[in-house]
């Protein structure tokens, strides 16, 4: 059995709401069951993949005002995102573009912690469903959420840090309500997670909702619990009101982690620091301003999850950008575009490791495969799972790791230009 590392991609967490991103299989199991909402002759981007959606313009296709709406969302453009989207919901209040419009602003009010917003769209959905369990679920969270002050960028200025690396994963020094500390950082989750004991070490009581989450094993947890940090910093940035979700102490990703490490920085805070540039020496470096560079790839929103891209064999692939995960692994999708990989490799199982447990997957392993992210980078061994885990590995190629990024250093994430960048090598 390929048993995976620490993190392998499986800690991301996908909260249950109604994603028009996913597929039918796949929102059924987040409904665990329950008959989902589904909407009729919504105007529809021409795909889930917003890398396409957006070539399709650039190419002069014309998108819908919803389609438009959302993928400003994915672009990061704020401001033409709410507009467009309030616009689509001003123009026919009862339409499912209307709703749909909804469903992508409270994604996009969540990832940027304005969770107050966030749950007025939740609540403005749940009254022609009042019902709906998939809403009722994530309101449950988002209540709990929209009872805290807002996220919010406090102060920033420029500065370095040294990093740490455990079982693959990158954790960075941050002071939490005045105590020193060192968190994971991580891409791929859609709020922060931290232990109960340091939760407990901080002085913060957790608060409980009735919400369930599946990740990328397949599984569901229930009743997430909440805390509410109301200072970090990390380097010369001040961040306030920080949510960081609580699990038990033996949770598997702090398995073996040093005590003052129990914590992780999901998408909220590490979006909020703009530009944080990885150097080939461990050293972080936040804030600055961006010099001239040699290659960049995009970057794109899927409601929460950070999207890039790859290549293989010339040909641009999409991917969730995932730092949290120790080992990249290759999509069903993938599989598909290259069937005669899936000759050439040993079929093995592959253990998923999630925050609500362990599933095991069917997959295929080579020895390797080259692909380029920025510069050449070698995936080795190279797993294709051949089964969907969740929404989107039906469109996106891999859930790119950490595993390549650290071969891809120095590199940039910008989020300000929404481009991952490549500076010459030193």
């Amino acid at each position: 059995m390929d048993v995976a590392h620490r993190f392998q991609t499986a800690h991301l967490i996908r909260l249950k709401c109604p994603l028009r991103y996913l597929s039918p299989l796949s929102l059924a199991i987040l409904l665990m069951g329950s008959p989902p909402l589904v909407a009729q002759d919504v105007s529809t981007c021409v795909s889930p993949d917003w890398f396409a959606v957006q070539k399709t313009q650039l190419a002069g296709a014309r998108l819908s005002p919803l389609c438009v709406g959302e993928l400003h969302a994915a672009e990061d453009h704020r401001e033409a995102a709410e507009s467009e989207l309030r616009a689509v919901i001003a123009g026919d209040p009862q339409s499912t573009d209307a709703y749909e419009a909804r469903s992508t602003l409270e994604h996009f009010y969540f990832r940027i912690g304005r969770f107050r917003d966030a749950n007025a769209q939740i609540d403005a959905m749940l009254r022609p469903h009042p019902t709906a369990p998939d809403l009722l679920n994530l309101r449950s969270l988002l209540a709990l959420l929209a009872s805290y002050p807002d996220f919010s960028l406090a102060k920033s200025s420029p500065a370095s840090v040294r990093t740490e690396m455990f079982d693959g994963n990158v954790f960075a020094p941050v002071t939490v309500e005045g105590a020193a500390r060192s968190y994971m950082l991580d891409t791929g989750m859609s709020i922060s997670m931290m232990t109960r004991s340091e939760a407990k070490s901080l002085g913060l009581t957790p608060r409980a909702s009735t919400t369930s989450m599946n990740d990328i094993s397949g599984l569901a947890s229930h009743g997430l619990q909440i805390v509410e940090v109301d200072r970090l910093v990390v380097g010369a940035t001040e961040l306030r009101h920080i949510p960081f979700m609580v699990v038990e102490d033996t949770h598997g990703a702090f398995v073996g982690i040093p005590d003052g490490h129990h914590g992780i920085l999901g998408i909220q805070p590490l979006a909020a620091l703009g530009i944080l540039a990885f150097h080939k020496d461990g050293t972080l470096s936040l804030g600055q301003k961006a010099g001239h560079d040699s290659k960049s790839v995009p970057l794109l929103f899927a409601g929460e999850m950070p999207l890039s891209q790859i290549a293989y064999h010339d040909q641009l692939l999409t991917v969730t950008f995932d730092m949290g995960a120790t080992q990249t692994t290759l999509n069903p999708f993938f599989g598909k575009l290259h069937p005669e990989l899936l000759k050439e490799g040993q079929t093995e199982d592959h253990t998923m490791n999630g925050v609500s447990g362990s599933t095991t997957q069917r997959s295929v392993s080579l020895r390797n495969l080259e692909l380029v992210f920025g510069r050449k980078v070698d995936l080795a061994p190279a797993t294709i799972l051949l089964n969907q885990t969740t929404g989107s590995s039906d469109y996106s190629a891999a859930n790119l790791g950490y595993d390549l990024m650290q071969q891809a250093r120095p590199f940039t994430i910008d989020f300000r230009r929404m481009l991952i960048t490549f500076p010459p090598a030193q």
